[in-house]
């Protein structure tokens, strides 16, 4: 392990992706997109269990207006597809949307994060521009000044 992997504190995966206007057709087609250049999913994704989990999640979220448990999202995954899922799996599929900041646990319950300034408490836009997207520019600066000290350091004569 290199000494600086301990300095690691998030990970960003962010994938451009085109997004021509039949992508924005289907409630599943949108949020396949939006899984996949958020890094939630892989381009070469076969299985569909993460989908499947954060389906269930913005069902409730959304559709239903409430705070779901995993034991909620893990009946809605068996009642909508008939699909047995363990609650480790949705939690490690919700996990990974916690990670972004855009969704928090509160006890039992998964709930959007909220932008502290935001007056639409459930706005997944917001949360993402606040919590992901600040933290993407404070990296973005911290980089470009790293780079610049790297190419000076290589720049001296020694």
């Amino acid at each position: 392990m290199i000494p600086e992997a301990e300095l690691v504190r998030k990970e960003f995966l962010l994938r451009q992706l085109d997004m021509p206007p039949s992508v924005g057709l289907t409630k599943k087609s949108i949020l396949r997109w939006v899984a996949l250049s958020l890094g939630l999913i892989s381009k070469n994704e076969t299985r569909d269990k993460g989908f499947l989990a954060l389906d269930a999640l913005f069902y409730f979220l959304f559709t239903k207006k409430r705070e779901p448990t995993t034991l909620d999202i893990q009946a809605r995954i068996k009642d909508k597809n008939k699909i047995e899922m363990s609650e480790k799996l949705i939690r490690y599929h919700l996990n990974r949307v916690i990670e972004l900041g855009i969704i928090k646990r509160n006890g039992l319950k998964y709930k959007v994060n909220s932008a502290p300034s935001s007056e639409k408490r459930d706005s997944l836009k917001e949360s993402f521009e606040h919590w992901f997207v600040q933290d993407l520019i404070k990296q973005s600066a911290e980089i470009s000044k790293a780079l610049e000290k790297m190419q000076k350091s290589y720049e001296q004569k020694n």
